[in-house]
């Protein structure tokens, strides 16, 4: 009878491991990461700017309660105080990462009005307000300052559990809108792709391939005036790292449970 419930426990400890071994790859998926983050509508809220400036929108700005992005930066317009819209010229830069998405450059075909008033709507849906000043910005932004901070590789795991590679630059002096691009793409207008993108201080770019990389920053004003970086980042990006790997997490557990086992049933020979 002792037998019996031994083995019985064997089997029950066998199929436990094969169970969580073959659980479903989407116990722990990950969402795809862009190199857009944290980027608000410019000119943001209640800001008052100059008459050369520029909309900046993110295509993965929801526009629904249901989590619909901007697909047609046609649907997007600037009115002044009384209504009236605003001609725009649109232009824009691929950011790239685990989740393509695009940063769009909305320009006036002409220099807004002075000390007037303007709004920014999408589908009917107030983005920003703001105002102008009676100034013509024509001066680039002050030279971005950059330093590395963070590089990780990607890691992995038998359940897809695993983040992309990523790095991580932060800006002492960054412009209103920040790009980090290959250091071999010098130019000076807007770059076409991207690696990240933020109006803020810090930059991360994801997903970024494995090996030596060289990195350069390019700040822009409102106005679209360009100040680059004189000097690389130079880095390397590991390959691929461990992770949360779950692949000995269940037939561990199960081993574990039949490790106890046989203890048990040797003390009670004894």
């Amino acid at each position: 009878m002792v037998l019996q419930s031994y083995w019985k426990s064997v089997v029950l400890g066998a199929l436990i491991a094969l169970s969580l071994s073959s659980a479903p790859a989407e116990a722990c998926s990950r969402v795809a990461l862009s190199g857009i983050r944290g980027f608000q509508t410019l000119p943001a809220e209640g800001s008052r700017v100059p008459r050369s400036t520029s909309l900046w929108l993110r295509s993965d700005l929801p526009v629904s309660d249901a989590g619909e992005t901007l697909k047609d930066v046609g649907a997007v317009r600037l009115l002044d105080e009384r209504g009236k819209s605003v001609s725009l010229m649109s232009s824009g830069v691929r950011v790239t990462g685990e989740q393509l998405a695009t940063l769009f450059v909305l320009k006036p075909m002409a220099l807004l009005d002075a000390n007037a008033s303007y709004r920014i709507e999408l589908n009917g849906t107030v983005l920003s307000h703001f105002t102008t000043s009676d100034e013509v910005d024509t001066l680039p932004p002050a030279l971005p300052k950059a330093r590395l901070t963070e590089v990780k590789g990607e890691t992995f795991g038998a359940y897809s559990c695993g983040e992309p590679s990523q790095v991580t630059v932060v800006l002492d002096a960054p412009g209103d809108v920040n790009f980090l691009v290959q250091a071999s793409s010098n130019s000076t207008t807007m770059p076409g792709t991207a690696l990240a993108i933020t109006n803020g201080a810090d930059l991360t770019a994801v997903a970024i391939p494995e090996g030596a990389v060289d990195l350069r920053v390019v700040a822009f004003d409102l106005s679209g005036n360009i100040a680059q970086s004189t000097e690389k980042l130079s880095t390397f990006v590991p390959s691929e790292v461990a992770g949360c790997s779950s692949t000995l997490a269940g037939p561990g557990l199960g081993a574990l449970a039949l490790v106890a086992m046989l203890r048990r049933r040797r003390s009670t020979r004894r």
